[in-house]
């Protein structure tokens, strides 16, 4: 919604919305699955919208995408393939070309517009995705994750909102793909919404996780574009614990830390212990 030059966000049942001063009108455009916009805000630099919904900013983008990146890829004992579905802005894809041990990093994205568009206006997003052990796989997330066997050591599921072509990848049927898809001590990330403007049942997504992954955690981080800036993401594991960093990996994440925003270890350590609230609208016993 476009009010008097601000960009406002209306959730939670239209009942919560954030707003964001604009400057300039950057992009518009109606693709095949969605509309693209970006803006220019006073606030937050450029923002990326689908289908009027925040994606990503300048300001923030960095919290997210280091986040499901660095976690998954510290506790995974032997990470050479990675899945990222959805994520067409690229952050993430730029968070593990930092990791020179990974051998393969596919990006499945259904809307190649996505890519093409944040490229123009997010360059620093999608600088990783010309590294050579990427592949861009403009598909349907749903159907190539079927076709995958065992072959991922980490799958991010990078979505919007539960809602329309999106509202699948919350499933435990979807989950049950991507546990099949997963190595034998694979990871799964994905983010899990607010739990104070619970629009879309957090509570239901956990338990769907837990059908399917022996061992479902979550934490928070916050994303300032997100409505009400407090945010979940879930840790589901056929192994290990989210907590059960790998001990060889720990000098070479000290090199790489330093120039990361938000991630470092220490944080991560301590970021799965977790409130009441946030165990009482997960269901965590």
């Amino acid at each position: 919604m476009n009010v008097d030059n601000w960009m406002i966000e209306e959730s939670f049942r239209n009942t919560y919305s954030m707003g964001f001063k604009v400057k300039a009108f950057l992009h518009t455009e109606q693709s095949k699955y969605q509309k693209i916009e970006v803006v220019e805000t006073e606030s937050v630099g450029k923002l990326l919208l689908l289908d009027g919904k925040t994606m990503v900013s300048e300001k923030d983008e960095f919290v997210y995408h280091e986040v499901v990146s660095h976690i998954p890829y510290m506790v995974s004992r032997s990470c050479k393939n990675v899945l990222i579905i959805g994520g067409g802005d690229g952050g993430v894809v730029r968070e593990f070309v930092k990791h020179a041990d990974i051998q393969r990093i596919d990006l499945v994205e259904i809307d190649e517009r996505v890519i093409e568009v944040s490229k123009t206006y997010f360059p620093e997003c999608t600088s990783g995705l010309s590294d050579k052990r990427v592949r861009v796989l403009p598909e349907d997330g749903f159907a190539f994750i079927k076709r995958a066997k065992k072959e991922y050591d980490i799958i991010v599921v990078d979505s919007t909102d539960p809602v329309d072509f999106a509202s699948g990848l919350f499933t435990d049927e979807f989950y049950q793909d991507v546990y099949n898809a997963l190595t034998d001590e694979g990871i799964m990330m994905n983010q899990t919404e607010n739990p104070f403007l619970d629009e879309w049942g957090i509570k239901n997504i956990y338990s769907n996780m837990r059908k399917v992954f022996p061992v479902v955690s979550s934490f928070t981080a916050p994303m300032l574009i997100y409505p009400g800036v407090y945010w979940t993401f879930g840790f589901s594991s056929k192994k290990f614990r989210p907590t059960d960093l790998d001990p060889a990996k720990l000098q070479t994440m000290t090199g790489i830390q330093r120039s990361l925003k938000w991630y470092n270890v220490d944080w991560h350590k301590g970021c799965f212990s977790i409130s009441n609230f946030h165990k009482t609208m997960i269901g965590q016993e």
